[in-house]
């Protein structure tokens, strides 16, 4: 079965000799066609990165390189054109290049590349081939033509367009790049994939050690090499299909989620000694699903400590004599990479949440509204539920047309920006909103159960949305009864309380 045209990209550099860059496009829908097995084949969009030089060469040329195109069925149309600064390489000219390719890049879009590498400085073909690598591109071309050894009959060759090349018998070839996935082994033998998975990690543990106080003196040096030790194993695995590998990965990345758990159960001020990985995140489990003073899906946190302890012991302890297939452990050490990623994340914004600045664990109080007088002022957050959902919808299941989703923000925006003035008008002060954009708002006033019961109900009728209220007499009080509220489910509101 033939592909989709509309699935077809061309990247290429630009090149200050317009007949050599047009002879580029040409060659390559040639090479689509036969590649393809059709003759009228072209690509839906021609990317073409050019200096701020090659692009005007392009725009004033006096030769019709129009008519060029159209003779080989290319409509100039499909040629967009974007300008690259890399004569004087910087980090700044390199990220607005990258920055181009991502936008071209549309993983939604079951698309085929083709890449040339054939002109343009020498700096954006190694870009271009380097992002040809990182997308696993097949279809990587150059096209190399023998010119004439006579000096004048070699300028008057390279002004030639490509039918003309033919008709003068010149040597044409369009050479493609041999197969780039071994470099992807080579990669993984040389740790290159664990620079990207360590750069991670690192953000990952900085984030926790930013947070932590200094007297529990936790080894993140350790959970760190546990789990790059099992990102190394597992890609060793992948290269050498070696099982012993994959074993070891989930030993690593096992190690890495006993130290999470050492983290935060020592923050919780437990014991951690003489109790195996399964017993430690069992207690972890237990304190939060008992305890409902703190931000967390039970669900999920079931989830995590279940499944990792469970793979770690059907790694230890195979229930099956039979012994397994690489491809099984490969899953098992992908899954224990992502668990493990996964808790670390959790003990960051979930317990991170409810430390002080000395990173001791706050001490959250539910607050009863009834027990409250009327006169005490309270920080409120106001925060949409599922606002971003509300959106998507609108594109990924309903199929509708972009004013759909406009409509949709502006409604969101709309009720914003009504609840604020009916907030003002209610409370009588018309300073009492520090925010409101999105589908938040931050206001501070006394408690009234029909003030906040309004807010919700409007919100619902403008938006079908339920939405989360958070109070307490600080901002962090109000954060983190916010965090609470969005916790629950429906028209959730949570005051809380902070004591030492």
């Amino acid at each position: 079965m033939k592909s989709c045209q509309n699935s077809f990209k061309l990247i290429i550099a630009g090149n200050k000799n317009v007949p050599a860059m047009v002879n580029v496009i040409i060659r390559a829908t040639l090479q689509l066609r036969e590649n393809e097995q059709d003759k009228n084949l072209t690509f839906r969009q021609v990317y073409i990165f050019h200096t701020e030089e090659s692009l005007h060469a392009l725009m004033s040329s006096p030769i019709s390189w129009h008519e060029e195109l159209q003779y080989y069925g290319i409509s100039t149309t499909s040629l967009i054109h974007h300008v690259t600064k890399l004569e004087d390489l910087n980090d700044e000219s390199f990220r607005d290049l990258v920055e181009q390719l991502r936008t071209i890049v549309n993983p939604l879009d079951n698309a085929h590349y083709y890449v040339d590498l054939t002109g343009g400085l020498s700096s954006l073909k190694a870009i271009l081939a380097v992002f040809a690598y990182v997308l696993d591109i097949e279809n990587i071309y150059s096209l190399e033509v023998q010119f004439s050894s006579d000096f004048e009959e070699r300028k008057r060759q390279i002004n030639l367009f490509y039918r003309q090349l033919e008709q003068k018998g010149v040597d044409i070839v369009y050479r493609k790049f041999p197969p780039i996935r071994k470099f992807d082994e080579f990669g993984k033998r040389n740790y290159t994939e664990i620079l990207r998975h360590r750069q991670i990690i690192n953000e990952l543990i900085n984030n926790l050690a930013c947070l932590l106080s200094p007297e529990f003196d936790f080894d993140l040096e350790y959970l760190q090499t546990a789990l790059l030790s099992g990102v190394n194993f597992r890609l060793l695995g992948e290269v050498t299909e070696e099982v012993s590998n994959y074993r070891h990965s989930v030993f690593s990345f096992s190690a890495g989620v006993e130290e999470v758990a050492n983290i935060i159960l020592r923050i919780l001020e437990k014991t951690i000694e003489n109790k195996t990985l399964g017993q430690k995140l069992g207690e972890v489990r237990d304190l939060f699903m008992s305890n409902p003073m703190y931000f967390i899906n039970e669900d999920v946190l079931k989830h995590l400590t279940r499944l990792t302890a469970e793979i770690r012991n059907d790694i230890v302890h195979p229930s099956s004599v039979k012994s397994k297939s690489g491809e099984i452990l490969a899953i098992e050490a992908h899954l224990s990479s992502h668990l493990a990623s996964a808790l670390l994340q959790f003990a960051i914004n979930a317990i991170t949440s409810f430390l002080d600045q000395d990173g001791k664990l706050v001490n959250v109080q539910i607050l009863d509204p009834q027990q409250d007088t009327e006169e005490t002022l309270f920080y409120f957050g106001f925060d949409g539920d599922s606002t971003g959902r509300y959106l998507e919808v609108a594109f990924s299941e309903l199929n509708l047309d972009e004013s759909e989703v406009l409509k949709r923000s502006q409604t969101i925006r709309t009720a914003i920006k009504d609840l604020s003035n009916l907030i003002k008008k209610r409370t009588k002060d018309n300073n009492c909103v520090f925010y409101a954009e999105g589908d938040n708002i931050l206001f501070k006033a006394r408690y009234k159960c029909l003030l906040i019961n309004e807010i919700q109900r409007v919100y619902k009728e403008r938006t079908g949305l339920c939405s989360s209220i958070g109070y307490g007499k600080t901002l962090q009080e109000a954060t983190i009864a916010l965090r609470l509220a969005k916790a629950k489910r429906g028209d959730s509101v949570v005051g809380v309380s902070i004591t030492k």
